[in-house]
């Protein structure tokens, strides 16, 4: 089966450049994530020296990872059903695209979506940690000779998260585009990812590429004033610490909000790419359906 990989990236390009606020379903829940972070440093202040606030601190940390793990699954379960669905509606031609439509009627597959993303993020889960604590025992008893043999096979693992990638991307399509369960789009993403896994790693590592050359080059300028303000105070120069830490304040402040939105474009790039190779690759199968339906129309008129 032939695979324009051209074709599939430059649809995507399209897609994203066309519907700029499709970004936003991946920048909201980077935003979330950047805001609990911040939530959880805050305990640190209540500790003071001869202070019995140790298990407060801990309590409050433990309560923030718990609440900032849920809500951070909810929004970004919520902003990946979304950007599917609204990936699919713009391959099917439909005009129901608005940012506030597609987040409506995403909840109508958000449960499935959910369950097919815990599925997979839960089972990867399990085998990394039973893989790192299996090379864990074996670095132990071999005086560190087992990290060394076992190197290629981490080199390994890079494809192996992006396939973990594909896997979920196309189990949540497949449960919105086949109206299947979590188990059953599991199942079928498993099947499309498995029948053209180089096609996907290939396709990933592009994309892979692309994500780090770019931000790179977003990276650079915006570490210039962190690195002069180094520069500076390394060089003996009397800096005030107020001026320091404004400098410092605004340079977190810029990067943060910068970053967040690089990784929203780019998850979104990324998402969009892999929908649409999974769709062409076989998966989605009412998209085919319609695809056909829509060339036989066509002959037919003519």
């Amino acid at each position: 089966m032939n695979f324009d990989y051209g074709n599939v990236l430059t649809r995507s390009v399209q897609i994203l450049w066309k519907h700029k606020s499709f970004s936003l379903f991946l920048v909201f829940p980077m935003l979330i994530v950047t805001g609990i972070m911040f939530v959880f440093i805050l305990p640190v202040f209540l500790l003071n020296e001869g202070s019995d606030n140790g298990g407060i601190v801990i309590l409050l940390w433990v309560g923030i990872l718990a609440l900032g793990g849920i809500i951070s699954v909810v929004t970004s379960a919520a902003g990946f059903t979304s950007l599917a669905l609204g990936i699919l509606r713009v391959e099917r031609s439909e005009d129901s695209t608005s940012f506030m439509e597609l987040v409506r009627d995403g909840f109508e597959y958000f449960g499935r979506a959910v369950g097919a993303m815990l599925i997979v993020q839960l089972s990867m889960g399990l085998f990394f940690t039973i893989f790192f604590l299996c090379v864990a025992a074996l670095t132990a008893v071999t005086m560190g000779m087992a990290s060394i043999c076992l190197q290629p096979v981490m080199l390994l693992l890079t494809p192996l998260s992006f396939l973990v990638l594909a896997v979920m991307n196309g189990a949540t399509v497949s449960v919105i585009d086949e109206g299947l369960g979590s188990w059953e789009a599991v199942r079928r993403a498993l099947d499309v990812v498995r029948e053209h896994v180089w096609k996907f790693i290939i396709l990933t590592l592009i994309i892979y590429f692309v994500t780090m050359i770019l931000s790179g080059l977003l990276t650079v300028p915006v570490m210039i004033p962190a690195g002069m303000i180094s520069f500076v105070a390394e060089s003996g120069m009397d800096i005030s610490e107020q001026i320091f830490g404004v400098v410092m304040i605004s340079f977190i402040c810029l990067y943060i909000p910068l970053m967040a939105l690089f990784s929203g474009v780019s998850g979104t790039f990324m998402t969009t790419t892999l929908t649409l190779g999974y769709l062409r690759l076989g998966g989605g199968g009412n998209t085919v359906v319609y695809a056909v339906s829509e060339s036989i129309s066509s002959s037919e008129t003519e």
